[in-house]
């Protein structure tokens, strides 16, 4: 038996109950891997309250981004040593006969992690060997374990996508975010200028910290204005936007003539209207949806970790059992950055 948060119906962070459940048991090709911490991600409360599928079997342990080290190895798994430091893929493909699809992120089955498998909200993990990496990133656990998804989601828009490079003007929205936060860092990496939306001062500071260079308060401003009057009246090049909903009118007026959009979220709504079609289609603007990105992608994106280029975005840590906590805190966006779940502390 193990200890783990489960949820047994969807609702409200009430939902998620500290309990015993059993143990992972080790099927052929799996790896038992003994979870030191869990970031906390929007996905996790979309996942908790049933607003990604009501088909996702109950009782259910989320949580996609992981970090631990390999405890037990099923028949025929070579490739790990129990002890390994290992991170766990944030998302791949569920079906077994889609396990060599590539890009991953492209196969019909492709989730993150923890969406219709059990993921890491809990002491330990069941995960087949190919969706684990080594852990060289030389960051302690709960610092390491915020990067995976916003990272590998940040490369595939930022970097595949927007095909963002020296001298593009960028606005990220909501650059205190998790994932916005890491498309600053992206984005700044590939040699871009960025312009990103935050709240408040307090996240100004994170935002800034992460390589932004300009600024706009949305409660108190007028993004538009801010972001013409920053690019010298021509609109950025491109907008990283994982905020969707009541942001979409601000990116299309933010863009200049042939920019693009790339939008991978959605806690500014599910519904999105197009201002104008005549200045859209006149000006040839694009609007991309992005899905998480590919293993090679989230390598990409490892190797700036390893250079120094990629800095964990970490808030507070807080123990497993307090993941009720951690769910308000991220929907009532009181969080700067990234959260990180402990499944041994007390």
């Amino acid at each position: 038996m193990m200890q783990a948060m489960v949820i047994r119906s969807f609702g409200g962070p009430e939902v998620l109950a500290w309990e015993e459940v059993p143990s992972p048991k080790l099927r052929p090709g799996y790896v038992r891997v003994r979870v030191q911490a869990v970031g906390v991600n929007y996905y996790d409360t979309l996942v908790r309250s049933g607003a990604v599928s009501r088909a996702i079997e109950l009782p259910h342990v989320g949580g996609s981004d992981v970090v631990g080290v390999v405890e037990a190895l099923g028949e025929g798994v070579s490739k790990w040593s129990a002890g390994d430091p290992v991170l766990v893929a944030p998302g791949y493909p569920t079906d077994p006969a889609e396990r060599l699809y590539s890009p991953e992120n492209e196969a019909p089955s492709y989730y993150p992690t923890g969406t219709f498998e059990w993921g890491g909200y809990a002491r330990f993990m069941e995960v087949h060997q190919r969706w684990l990496l080594k852990n060289d990133t030389g960051l302690p656990a709960e610092e390491a374990v915020t990067i995976p998804l916003v990272l590998v989601t940040a490369v595939h828009a930022v970097k595949t996508l927007a095909k963002v490079g020296r001298g593009t003007r960028v606005l990220v929205q909501a650059g205190a975010s998790g994932s916005g936060s890491m498309a600053i860092q992206v984005a700044k990496a590939l040699g871009a200028s960025v312009i990103t939306t935050v709240s408040e001062e307090a996240k100004a500071v994170l935002a800034r910290k992460m390589g932004a260079d300009e600024i706009v308060f949305y409660r108190h401003g007028n993004v538009v204005e801010a972001v013409r009057e920053w690019s010298g009246g021509d609109g950025v090049d491109v907008v990283i936007d994982p905020v969707g909903g009541i942001a979409f009118g601000d990116n299309v007026r933010s863009l200049r003539p042939r920019g693009v959009i790339v939008n991978f979220g959605l806690s500014g709504g599910t519904e999105a209207t197009i201002p104008q079609l005549y200045p859209f289609f006149r000006n040839e603007l694009r609007i991309f949806g992005s899905w998480m990105g590919s293993l090679d992608e989230l390598r990409f994106g490892l190797d700036l970790v390893r250079q120094g280029r990629i800095r964990a975005a970490l808030d507070r840590t807080l123990p497993l059992k307090a993941a009720q906590e951690a769910h308000r805190m991220l929907e009532d966006r009181a969080i700067s950055g990234k959260l990180a779940l402990l499944p041994w502390a007390a």
